[in-house]
């Protein structure tokens, strides 16, 4: 699929009021779809009264401080990349500064991307909220269970053993684990494409759809039925013999000779857990939303193109292995992920087509033909 970006074309101005007006009427379904699961994940967890709260407006400038940075940076990546391969200017980083630049003061991009930058904000705060909440409304009963499964699954040895000969050595663990944190960098490179540069689509719509749903029902209503804590917290949640100890022994290990943040983050989130504050906050094995979006970015970067289908596809299968190697997840977590990515997509390819065909999509359409338009 050749997917449509925007151009250069000239045009009259509508007023930028207007255009973003029009651009929150064209994306009134995912937003809509965003601000009833941040509702519903509000009274889901002020129903408990010993539930854990979290400060709205502390998160959202955490957020925007945490994930403002790394937009910057998901922006200048993709445009660097453009620039380096089909571009190639005689003075490349004043060619870059003066795209950026361009990029984010684009009225076209900005209607387009921001009411999904503030749709995402909104799913995420209500998947935080449940998360951190989790044990509170179903204490973790899943783990013996799904490493049963595991177990079964994989002829009698866990996944984590079958990796270890291959993978057991430090600097691979590192590299695993460096791809692994690559995956917030992914996700943010691919909002920034598909919500700032990719034309409002069908296939965009697409995307943007079955990533609310998938993490709408994978993070939280399923997270919640199988409430679980994950391998590297087998031992800590009271669960004997933890059949994890040599893989946790190996990973502190290795941590004394390169960093792995891995260890860093599962502590954190422990620290969390028992009751500390802590930036990082919320445990959740069972589904493995890492895999579930790593799948959901091959997805659509088929419908990109090849050489993005295949590198997200190759990123998807590091991530799984990682996520067991790395003692995050159960192997049978990735799979329900990735059965609910599956269906999310299948089922949002009609609505988003749907979506495409509707007046107030075709009324943003048609006043982006009448603005200013930057180059892809």
């Amino acid at each position: 699929m050749s997917s449509a970006t925007y151009e250069d074309v000239p045009a009259a101005s509508s007023g930028y009021g207007k255009l973003l007006l029009a651009g929150l009427r064209a994306h009134a379904l995912p937003l809509g779809l965003c601000v009833a699961t941040w509702i519903v994940s509000y009274v889901a967890v002020a129903s408990f009264a010993d539930s854990r709260e979290m400060n709205f407006a502390g998160f959202a400038l955490a957020f925007v401080t945490l994930t403002l940075p790394v937009l910057v940076l998901a922006v200048t990546t993709v445009r660097f990349v453009r620039l380096a391969v089909y571009e190639r200017p005689a003075h490349p980083l004043s060619a870059l500064a003066r795209d950026v630049w361009g990029y984010f003061k684009s009225p076209v991009r900005l209607a387009s991307g921001l009411p999904m930058v503030l749709s995402l904000s909104l799913l995420i705060e209500g998947f935080s909220r449940v998360k951190y909440n989790i044990p509170v409304i179903r204490p973790f009963d899943w783990d013996t269970t799904f490493n049963a499964l595991d177990k079964t699954l994989h002829f009698g040895t866990l996944p984590w053993e079958w990796l270890q000969p291959v993978l057991g050595f430090p600097l691979v663990t590192f590299l695993i684990n460096v791809n692994y944190n690559l995956w917030f960098i992914v996700m943010w490179c691919l909002w920034a494409v598909l919500a700032f540069t990719l034309e409002p689509n069908a296939t965009r719509m697409r995307f943007f759809l079955a990533f609310i749903l998938t993490w709408a029902v994978g993070g939280g209503l399923f997270a919640v039925l199988f409430s679980s804590a994950g391998p590297c917290y087998y031992a800590l949640i009271g669960l004997s013999p933890d059949p994890y100890t040599p893989l946790m022994d190996y990973l502190y290990r290795v941590n004394e000779i390169v960093p792995l943040w891995a260890i860093d983050t599962q502590m954190m989130l422990w620290q969390a857990h028992v009751g500390e504050q802590n930036m990082v906050a919320g445990i959740s094995a069972m589904p493995s939303m890492h895999n579930a979006s790593a799948l959901l970015f091959a997805l659509v970067g088929w419908k990109i193109g090849r050489r993005v289908g295949l590198a997200l596809s190759i990123f998807a299968v590091l991530i799984f292995i990682g996520s067991i190697h790395l003692g995050w997840h159960y192997a049978v977590d990735a799979y329900l992920g990735w059965a609910i990515t599956l269906l999310a997509w299948w089922i949002c390819g009609p609505i988003a087509r749907w979506n495409q065909r509707q007046p107030w999509t075709q009324s943003f359409l048609a006043l982006l033909t009448t603005e200013p338009r930057p180059a892809a």
